[in-house]
């Protein structure tokens, strides 16, 4: 086996002379210097000089054409190919050595020849061949030899140019396949990114002290797979002790590193497993005086993790119990003694807090006659035996239950069909036990007909899946009466799995179903009621509003007389306007939706012509909808509607007018209208802002404007519920889509119908209108007072009031968040707060307001519309000190203002009665 010639990766080293021949001095190859032109040696290294038999100062000037037998040309040819041929080398003693020569052009005139013995038959190995060489030969071909055979990996890396030359295995392993050497980046890229600084701090330690590193270091391979090197690397130096260069050889690790991590996981899973199994391991050697245990046998023992392994003479002493010490110990001295080679045995032992313990052992020869006496496992079977008695126990009370519960239990076989009753399933019958049980047509003659189909199907279902069954049925009783009765069942099966048959029980659960009526009933009572409460709450709100402005302002204009100027009496006149004309629309709406729920609304059901009935419907929107800024265009209308033309104008009056008020600016609202199989289909599509999945979820909700009440758009918060009732009540449909941000689309659908020969038209209800104003006066000096409010029309009237009183500041806040943070910047003497704002309620307010110590004394009284009694009461128990409804009595609201600081002017409150 040849060894790696050295000389390609030299050529390209750029050395000088001296640090080259520094290299090749302690090569194992027989190497020399040659002028290139005439074949003269300048230098050989030791091997070189062993192998030819001579001196190394004799080689100098010789030619080396003679010790080969090679003329000039060819010894030219030889160097100027660089690849190796056979020649003889002729011996100082006259024999000749039989071999493979190589030159490598070097820098300037010089060439680098290598020389290295073969065999010279092909039935001659390599021992024999390396046995006849010259000592320092043999050592170089039995170093080539061994790197060969034991996959070495070898290395040089040139500390002037970074580039590292590797040996024939490891380019093979590397996957470089070209004769020039690595550079630096090259081999960083070979390391792996994790083992990197590490190895190149590594080779700066072997540069600073010459001493060998030791290292193991991941590789990439041929095939993009990381290797496992163990690596050994050793600076070389010049004649003037600077290191020039550093040397490695390395070994592939890698199986073994997989092997030993395989073993390592598979100990670390018998491990957990172990431990989750609760399974003590031991091993008894008879060498040693103390067996070797696994962490669960200590757990087992009751041991401390730090505490010594017990001896086996102190484990039979201080662990096993006394009655079944002498069974234990004779189970290990006979197995000691080879008389058993396995024996498996129960016993308690005691555990040092006094804890005793249920386990068993089972143990076997390992390798009988040989040194280890037995390995072992122990399971402590501790709660497994508690488990086994409660299941005794509960069996029995189970057992008891059922004869004291009424339970009557039934087994089938079904490879036999034959069926057991217990006398309990007969008595569930109002019958009187007999040998045989009922057979299917006798069951089924008992069972209500309205549930045979269902058992039917509950027992097929089950003894085909093998699985649990639970049905409920009625059973007639010999009197007629009926009387439900529960069924539940588990099938049983043999041990190769398979259903053998089913054992259940029946109970009477005639009690339970009359008690779920009733509870039904009284829950559908219960939100009835809850429902009914809510709707009167929310219309008392919305009642209580406009008649506030409308008290207020007209009481206003009574006391001030000719007092205020005309613009003034104007804007307060056009006020009390608008929420009366607010509060005629909100009540006429309510008296709809009252009347549809009711069923006191008729409708009448005919033909009606949709194109018509459109025309005649846009007009009325169209002054909105150019006050508004919105396109109105009407599509594609066609078909004829089984519906009351009046009503459904009505329906298209409130959803046109809701896309047009809640649309952007330069919107549009698009109505259109088709048949479609037995329905006519109205869409009514807006560019509008849109609804959230929240909101759409109480978009018919009556009252509930969506979070949009406290924007200036007039709306009553129950158009929506009457489009709905009106809708349902001509046997159609209505179904919303919206996306924020895009537009809403409403969908009517109505029974189609012929042809109507007139269609109806006319004209809608007035809508209220609903005014914004906003107070922004600032308080003057002290005693003040806050009035926590979202409502402007509100905050106007009482404002007004507290200016009639001389001295006292007022300041507004327009929700919960900002009117409890006013509070604590002013920390005003009252603070009158409204019971339903934007964020949070009134009752939250205070509680926020008593929590901090700065506004925690503060007089506080709820101002609202809400004047139900529950309403009332909930506020005064959460410490509010007085509660006043809306509208305001302006006398009374004057007259407490004089008790909370002091009498105003007479002439302040003059007119008001």
């Amino acid at each position: 086996m040849a060894p790696a010639s050295p000389l390609p990766a030299l050529a390209n080293l750029g050395l000088g002379e001296s640090a080259l021949q520094a290299w090749l001095e302690h090569m194992p190859n027989a190497l020399a210097l040659v002028d290139a032109a005439s074949g003269l040696i300048h230098w050989a290294n030791a091997a070189f000089a062993s192998a030819t038999g001579r001196a190394r100062l004799d080689l100098t000037g010789q030619a080396a054409t003679a010790l080969f037998e090679l003329d000039l040309p060819a010894f030219t040819s030889l160097a100027q190919s660089g690849l190796p041929r056979d020649a003889a080398l002729r011996r100082a003693d006259g024999q000749a050595g039989h071999g493979r020569l190589q030159c490598q052009p070097l820098q300037g005139k010089l060439c680098a020849m290598s020389w290295w013995p073969t065999p010279q038959a092909a039935d001659v190995d390599d021992s024999e061949t390396i046995a006849r060489m010259p000592a320092h030969t043999q050592v170089a071909a039995q170093l080539q030899l061994a790197v060969e055979l034991g996959n070495i990996l070898y290395w040089r890396t040139n500390l002037a140019s970074g580039e590292v030359a590797f040996n024939d295995r490891a380019l093979a392993m590397i996957g470089h396949t070209g004769r020039t050497p690595l550079s630096a980046d090259e081999l960083r890229q070979i390391v792996h990114p994790d083992d990197l600084a590490e190895y190149l701090a590594q080779a700066r330690v072997t540069m600073g002290d010459g001493r060998p590193v030791d290292m193991e270091v991941r590789l990439r391979s041929a095939h993009g797979v990381w290797r496992y090197v163990l690596t050994r690397r050793v600076a070389q130096h010049d004649g003037q002790g600077r290191a020039v260069a550093i040397l490695g050889v390395g070994l592939d690790i890698t199986e073994r590193v997989q092997v030993t991590r395989r073993a390592t996981v598979l100990a670390q899973r018998v491990e957990i497993a172990a431990e989750a199994a609760a399974i003590g391991f031991v091993s008894i050697d008879a060498g040693a005086e103390r067996p070797i245990c696994n962490t669960q046998m200590r757990h087992i023992l009751g041991l401390a993790p730090d505490s010594p392994q017990p001896t086996v003479r102190e484990w039979l002493q201080r662990f096993v119990h006394a009655a079944d010490r002498d069974r234990v110990r004779k189970a290990v001295v006979d197995m000691a003694r080879g008389v058993v080679h396995e024996f498996d045995i129960d016993f308690r032992l005691h555990r040092p807090s006094g804890e005793l313990r249920h386990v068993r052992f089972h143990a076997r020869a390992d390798k009988p006659g040989e040194q280890t006496v037995f390995e072992g496992v122990m399971i402590d079977e501790t709660e497994a035996r508690a488990a086994e008695r409660a299941l005794r126990t509960a069996n029995e009370r189970a057992a008891l239950a059922v004869r004291g519960t009424g339970l009557g239990t039934w087994e089938i076989d079904l490879r036999s069909g034959i069926t057991h009753w217990d006398e309990q399933m007969w008595h569930l019958r109002g019958l009187a036990p007999r040998a045989t049980p009922l057979n299917e047509h006798e069951r089924r003659e008992l069972t209500h007909p309205d549930d045979r189909t269902g058992v039917d199907a509950k027992l097929a279902q089950a003894v085909a899946d093998a699985g649990p069954a639970y049905y409920e049925f009625r059973c007639r009783l010999p009197d007629g009466q009926w009387r439900w009765l529960a069924s539940r069942s588990l099938a049983q099966c043999d041990e190769q799995g398979r259903t053998i048959g089913r054992l259940g029980v029946n109970w009477d659960i005639t009690d339970t179903k009359n008690a779920e009526g009733a509870r039904r009933e009284r829950a559908v009572a219960e939100r009835d009621s809850r429902a009914k409460s809510q709707f009167l709450a929310r219309m008392s709100h919305e009642l209580r509003t406009p008649l506030n402005a409308v008290l207020g302002f007209t009481q206003m204009l009574q006391n001030d007389g000719e007092r205020v100027s005309a613009e003034t009496r104007k804007r307060r006149l056009d006020h009390i306007r608008a929420a009366g004309q607010h509060l005629l629309s909100l009540i006429n709406d309510v008296l709809d939706l009252s009347s549809l729920e009711g069923g006191e609304v008729r409708v009448q059901l005919g033909p009606v012509a949709l194109a018509p009935l459109v025309d005649a419907t846009l007009p009325l929107v169209e002054s909105l909808a150019r006050q508004r800024k919105v396109k109105l265009r009407a599509g594609s209308v066609a078909g004829v509607a089984l519906a009351d033309a009046t009503r459904l104008r009505q329906v298209l009056l409130n959803l046109l007018t809701n896309a047009i008020k809640y649309n952007a600016e330069g919107g549009s609202v698009t109505l259109n209208a088709e048949p479609r199989a037995e329905w006519v289909v109205l869409r009514i599509s807006d560019t509008g802002r849109g609804m959230s999945d929240e909101q759409l979820r109480h978009v018919f909700e009556p009252f509930n404007r969506l979070g949009l009440e406290h924007e200036d758009i007039e709306g009553t918060g129950i158009g929506l519920a009457i489009v709905k009732a009106l809708v349902e009540r001509m046997g159609g449909s209505v179904h919303v889509d919206s996306t924020p941000g895009v537009g809403t689309v409403f969908e009517l659908r109505l029974p189609l119908a012929v042809p109507a020969a007139e269609p109806a038209c006319g004209a809608p209800d007035a809508a209220a209108q609903r005014p914004h104003l906003a107070s922004t006066r600032r308080p003057g000096e002290r005693p003040s007072l806050l009035y926590i409010e979202d409502n402007p029309v509100n905050v106007l009237i009482v404002e007004e009031l507290v200016n009639l009183r001389t001295g006292l500041r007022f300041s507004a806040a327009v929700d919960g968040t900002s009117g409890v943070a006013r509070a604590r910047e002013l920390r005003p003497d009252l603070i009158l707060v409204d019971m339903q704002l934007p964020d949070f309620d009134g009752i939250e307010v205070l509680r926020r307001l008593r929590a901090d110590p700065l506004t925690q004394d503060i007089t506080c009284i709820s101002l609202s519309a809400n004047a139900l009694r529950q309403d009332v009461d909930a506020a005064l128990a959460a410490g509010f000190a007085a509660y006043w409804t809306k509208p305001l009595d302006f006398k009374a609201f004057l007259m407490a203002l004089d008790d909370l600081f002091g009498p105003a002017a007479a002439t302040d409150v003059a007119g008001f009665d």
